[in-house]
């Protein structure tokens, strides 16, 4: 896996740039109010000690979080890179320990200045004067030996910095490659949610081909002219289907004049057999639905509500909002269902009908109901409720079918 760089952007650097010099700046005036507190020292002198111990990792610490942002310590090649960090440890730790007392003058302690009292540490030898010279870095003190740490000490107090800074590195890293994998895990959802939509979508136009080009053999010898008819909208339900075969919602106006292209499909076939009734209301028209949704609805209820009756067959097209949903209904005045043939849950159904219940459940997760029950006053009812969303608002204007 390549590291888990950051975006080098110039603002992005800014942000970098601005977060360093604000950190270090407040973490410079806690360690010198630190020495100015203790009474062993003035503002200036604090300052000056704590400038000698930290403005190197100061200028360091970018470098090592890039190196560790470069090298991060991981499962594949953890030797080699744990080689790296500790060569890289090793410089920093002795540049540090090189420039400390060389970046500014330290202090004396402040029984090595003239007039005053010692407030740490051991009393002066007696009959020694207290220092009125400058003090010098490495000077022997009365009383204390060399004013500057041992070398060894001073390894010991740099040495964690290092792992402190590196280990915020390698937090950084794998924090940063934690959200890209969650990023592309979702991605791969989306997509192959997408692609399962796309296929369930696939599975209509054959099955809608097939049924359609059906219907038109059995008037082919019987009524010509009514088979051509059927032959041009047909050719215009395929142009329809295709311009909408990328997306998985259309607005409820382009699904009705859709299904209205069927329905004068099914209406040339059955003749004055075949009514359609529609109550749409306005606001409904720009919400969004999934793409040839009401189709499959339609056909089921005439060929097993309306083509097995003899008599006059009406089908009923009402979508309303309720709240925050979009409840559309088909209504027909068929034989009905067989008794537990479907249910509410829809279980035992054909292509169409469980290719729009797998649709509805994949686009709107436990947010949706789908319904296919007869209805008390005779004939079958589905019934759909979804989301209530739109795209862009609009005033589609609802094509009547002929």
């Amino acid at each position: 896996m390549k590291p888990a760089l950051p975006n080098l952007s110039l603002r992005r650097c800014l942000y970098w740039v601005a977060g360093f010099v604000a950190f270090w700046s407040f973490f410079l005036s806690v360690i010198a109010t630190q020495h100015f507190i203790s009474g062993a020292f003035q503002w200036k002198e604090a300052f000056q000690m704590t400038l000698n111990q930290w403005l190197p990792w100061t200028f360091l610490s970018p470098l090592i979080l890039a190196f560790t942002f470069r090298f991060p310590i991981e499962r594949v090649g953890w030797a080699g890179r744990t080689l790296l960090h500790a060569l890289a440890c090793a410089g920093a730790v002795l540049i540090c320990v090189s420039l400390e007392d060389r970046i500014a003058p330290p202090a004396p302690p402040p029984w090595a200045r003239e007039g005053t009292e010692p407030s740490y540490g051991p009393p002066p030898e007696r009959g020694r004067p207290a220092m009125s010279e400058p003090f010098q870095a490495g000077q022997r003190l009365p009383g204390r030996g060399r004013q500057s740490p041992p070398f060894w000490f001073r390894v010991r107090f740099n040495l964690p910095i290092y792992f402190i800074l590196a280990s915020l590195g390698h937090a950084y890293v794998f924090s940063r490659r934690s959200r890209q994998r969650e990023r592309h895990e979702l991605e791969l959802e989306a997509s192959l949610a997408q692609a399962r939509l796309q296929s369930l979508r696939m599975q209509l136009h054959p099955h809608f081909l097939f049924n359609t080009l059906n219907a038109i053999s059995t008037l082919v010898y019987t009524d010509a002219r009514a088979a051509d008819e059927m032959i041009g909208g047909l050719s215009e339900l395929l142009r329809l289907s295709l311009d909408s075969a990328t997306e998985q919602e259309i607005p409820l106006a382009r699904e009705l004049h859709f299904l209205n292209c069927y329905l004068r499909i099914e209406q040339t076939r059955f003749g004055d057999r075949l009514r359609v009734e529609q109550s749409v209301s306005p606001e409904t028209l720009a919400a969004l639905v999934p793409a040839l949704v009401l189709q499959p609805l339609v056909e089921n209820a005439i060929r097993h509500g309306l083509e097995p009756k003899l008599a006059l067959g009406i089908i009923g097209i009402s979508a309303q909002r309720v709240g925050d949903t979009l409840r559309i209904s088909i209504r027909d005045t068929g034989i009905g269902l067989p008794p537990g043939a479907y249910g509410a849950s829809v279980g035992q159904t054909g292509i169409g009908l469980a290719n729009t219940r797998a649709r509805l459940q994949s686009l709107y997760p436990n947010r949706h109901r789908f319904t296919l029950q007869n209805d008390p006053g005779g004939g079958g009812v589905a019934e759909l409720e979804i989301p209530f969303h739109t795209e862009t608002p609009s005033s589609p204007v609802l094509p009547k079918p002929s």
